[in-house]
């Protein structure tokens, strides 16, 4: 039987108790058991605070995902051409409710060149949308409401196809206008790989290395430790001479996470475009003293490489450049 206030007997309390345990942080994060490594993954950015009724998006790491389950019914646009080194990095679709159809769901692609290069694109449709004929440009100068991100030089809008398009990136607007006149619908075929979509070497490098190079500018030190590849994906265990402190204050018996050591990067095989890092994770890293070891993910590297580089630009706010060479040779297998 249910009580005046609509709960059954007994769960008032239970729920005052909850709360007093969530308030205390004893229901937190669980505490890793001792000897585990203790790993932070920086969040792409703060938490969205989301509007009363709010769209929920849902992400893929996969163009064909995309095709497949997201756009049943519906041929979506995709660039044919982007700059060389650019592959497909994440989309998302935020569904139209009330609408089973799916002809007025809202797409978008997030294509990336190494750590600071990258290009997005929103499609939605142009029945529920207005766009100019021809593409317009507006330029990124802090102040017209733009997607902001660090080197975004501008947006450019046009319609096709039966879409809006919005297009803005790190690319010039000759760049951007030549990216949109190559839309074009491409439809989902079973074995038909979209483009742009990334896919690791046939023939990978297997190896557990050790590295232990580093390089010093100033007064940082950066040392590649060690590296390990498999089919999937390759991780270089990275350390940095600065200490990640906590981020912010708390009180006593309180632990705040560590600041994020920001480091910027390019890694390369054999001089050519920059590694893509195809798992869309974030830098795993943990403060160990006055250094911060950094877990850096990117690509599976084919067998036959025989050079992995890696030049850093920026830590924490200093300026390098911390350049790495890392010789491999025609070796697999664990060294």
């Amino acid at each position: 039987m249910q009580n005046e206030s609509g709960l059954l007997p007994g769960y008032t309390p239970v729920i005052i108790i909850i709360a007093l345990l969530l308030a205390a942080g004893c229901l937190g994060p669980a505490t890793p058991a001792a000897g585990e490594p203790s790993v932070t993954v920086p969040s792409a950015g703060p938490p969205a605070v989301p509007p009363p009724h709010p769209p929920t998006p849902l992400f893929a790491l996969s163009l064909t995902d995309m095709q497949k389950n997201w756009a049943s019914g519906t041929i979506l646009s995709l660039p044919t051409y982007l700059p060389e080194g650019y592959f497909f990095s994440q989309g998302s679709i935020i569904y139209s409710f009330g609408n089973n159809t799916g002809q007025n769901d809202t797409y978008g692609f997030l294509y990336r060149r190494g750590q600071e290069e990258w290009v997005h694109l929103t499609e939605k449709p142009r029945d529920t949308a207005s766009c100019p004929e021809a593409p317009v440009f507006h330029a990124d100068n802090g102040s017209n409401g733009l997607q902001q991100q660090k080197s975004s030089t501008g947006e450019l809008n046009w319609g096709g196809d039966g879409w809006c398009y919005a297009l803005s990136g790190s690319l010039s607007r000759e760049e951007m206008e030549t990216v949109a006149v190559s839309m074009k619908p491409v439809p989902y075929r079973e074995g038909t790989i979209p483009p742009y979509e990334y896919q690791p070497p046939a023939h990978p490098l297997i190896c557990n290395m050790a590295v232990n190079r580093s390089s010093t500018t100033g007064d940082l030190t950066i040392a590649v430790e060690s590296l390990v590849c498999s089919a999937e994906v390759c991780t270089a265990k990275v350390r940095l001479g600065i200490s990640s402190p906590p981020s912010f204050s708390v009180p006593p018996g309180v632990s705040a996470p560590p600041e994020y050591p920001d480091p910027h990067a390019e890694w390369r095989v054999d001089g050519g475009r920059p590694l893509f890092n195809p798992s869309g994770q974030g830098l795993g890293y943990r403060p160990e003293g006055d250094t911060t070891v950094v877990f850096w993910t990117i690509e599976p590297i084919p067998e036959d490489s025989r050079t992995l580089s890696v030049n850093f630009s920026r830590v924490k706010g200093i300026t390098g450049p911390w350049e790495i060479s890392i010789p491999l040779g025609n070796t697999t297998g664990t060294r």
